[in-house]
């Protein structure tokens, strides 16, 4: 105790030392409570989750169109409740809690609005496919799991409650520092487990799968190549991966890993084990859209060819989908051009049988705050980078919805004309009879006013005030009811039930 007490009457340096001695307690104490700290946690790590190879039982010849049978992606779920000639897409865009509770607020209004011909069925329960991506990627995954289920608990379970303190923990909590001393283990892998905990409940996409469509993907950003990549089984199907057994909560949460302040999702590439096997449509690319960098077919041909070889993608690292695309509609445009560069395709999948196709872009990324522009500080480092990324993506959102029109309006053509290849009428229709549209449903297209002005104002962190969480889920569940584009659209389908199958033998 007396060298933790120094008596004034022994000098100077005698003080000195000893607050020399106490420093060095005083050090070695903190050292001792955090490694203790160290230890408890390394307890209890959490699992982390990897990619587990194709079983060899699903693998398709190598020839065929694709790389495996089954697993979880469009056409290997029936759509035997929906009607056969209408096919609808909904992606929800990024933003944060503020995206979340907008796309949920989307999902209540789609209940509301009615499918014209098909009795009291509702927009809603006909969708085929949902993408989301970052934010919004908490409510896709979450009605997808639960359904009707979800509406009056989703609130609870996640828009209420306070993620932002969960966070704070993984980084200021000894107990939870276990991401400092395991490398195989990292801050987003704490993310996966309160969001299993809270949402989740350890459901893998196998679940997703037996609750049928709408297909659920969950959009994130491949770090080393800064290209989409989403959780379904065409992708899995690059990495020669069954996607079934993959856990929702971790695909959540490699949507939502901001970088820098989330560690990646990693994910191994079991390519080796496939035999060389390649889609079909990538083997059809002609040479010259290959070496063409303007062909959007060419680049992403050369971009799965590098999943494809073990050499040069041994692993792929994900971070937040919205690095790539905000919206998450890339690559469901993707797949639609693949789709219309094949017309084979179009029959052997049974699409020559649709009429419509509505894809609806459900965004809740506010507007660039342009305050900036009328002061000379700028601000700090992180400000800067949140400015200069939120530019970036209200710039790129622009540029996605011009491309997947585009490439919407091809696989429109391209329906059409495998129909017609079938015969001059389809199901009792004009074999032409084919339109598609895409509606882009915004908060920051409201109408200027005072309410705009304060939803726009809600940060995209992951804790919202409990008013404004309610302020946003009417604001999309409304803006859905009056969308004049969406009533006009489903005012112009009449179903038609098939009588007859085309010659193709859909």
């Amino acid at each position: 105790m007396r060298l933790l007490r120094p008596r004034i009457a022994s000098g100077w340096f005698s003080t000195q030392r000893s607050q020399r001695r106490i420093s060095r307690v005083s050090k070695r104490t903190k050292t001792g409570v955090v490694l203790l700290a160290l230890l408890v946690c390394s307890c209890v790590l959490p699992a982390t989750t990897d990619t587990v190879p194709l079983p060899r039982a699903l693998l398709e010849p190598p020839q065929s169109d694709r790389i495996s049978s089954d697993g979880y992606r469009l056409e290997a779920v029936p759509n035997t409740e929906h009607p056969p000639d209408l096919l609808v897409l909904v992606a929800m865009s990024g933003g944060g809690k503020r995206s979340a509770a907008y796309a949920y607020g989307a999902l209540k209004g789609m209940r509301e609005v009615a499918l014209p011909g098909v009795g009291q069925r509702s927009l809603l329960s006909s969708l085929d496919g949902i993408s989301g991506v970052s934010g919004g990627s908490f409510t896709a995954a979450y009605y997808g799991l639960y359904r009707d289920a979800a509406f009056g608990r989703y609130e609870t379970d996640f828009l209420y409650a306070d993620t932002d303190s969960h966070i704070k923990g993984v980084y200021l909590l000894p107990w939870n520092w276990g991401w400092v001393v395991d490398s195989e283990v990292g801050t987003n892998d704490y993310m996966e487990r309160y969001y299993d905990e809270t949402m989740f409940h350890g459901a893998r996409f196998k679940d997703l799968k037996a609750r049928g469509r709408p297909i659920i993907g969950i959009s994130a950003t491949d770090i080393n190549y800064g290209t989409p990549f989403m959780f379904t089984q065409e992708f899995f199907d690059i990495l020669c991966s069954d996607l079934e057994p993959f856990p929702i909560a971790r695909a959540v949460a490699a949507s939502n890993g901001f970088p820098g302040l989330f560690s990646s999702i990693s994910l191994t590439n079991h390519a080796a084990d496939c035999g060389g096997r390649k889609p079909g449509w990538l083997r059809r690319v002609p040479e010259a859209d290959r070496h063409n960098p303007l062909s959007r077919l060419g680049v992403q041909a050369r971009m799965l060819e590098r999943y494809l070889d073990p050499n040069k993608t041994r692993y792929v690292h994900l971070v937040d989908g919205g690095v790539a695309d905000n919206l998450g509609l890339r690559v469901a445009g993707s797949m639609m051009q693949n789709l219309a560069e094949s017309p084979r395709a179009i029959s052997a999948l049974g699409y020559a049988r649709l009429r419509r196709i509505l894809v609806v872009s459900i965004d809740g990324e506010g507007s660039q705050d342009s305050s900036l522009a009328r002061t000379k500080e700028v601000g700090g480092l992180l400000s800067s980078l949140l400015r200069a990324s939120g530019g970036q993506i209200d710039r790129f959102n622009f540029e996605t919805l011009r491309a997947v029109n585009e490439q919407l309006q091809d696989v429109t053509q391209a329906i059409r004309a495998a129909r017609c290849q079938s015969g001059s009428m389809i199901d009792g229709t004009p074999c032409g009879d084919v339109k598609s549209q895409l509606i882009h449903i915004s908060l920051a297209a409201m109408p200027a006013g005072s309410e705009k002005d304060k939803l726009l104002a809600i940060p995209t962190g992951l804790t919202i005030d409990r008013p404004d969480v309610d302020l946003l889920v009417e604001a999309g569940r409304s803006a859905v009811v009056n969308s004049e584009p969406l009533r006009l659209f489903l005012q112009n389908y009449v179903p038609r039930q098939p009588t007859r199958l085309p010659a193709s033998g859909l």
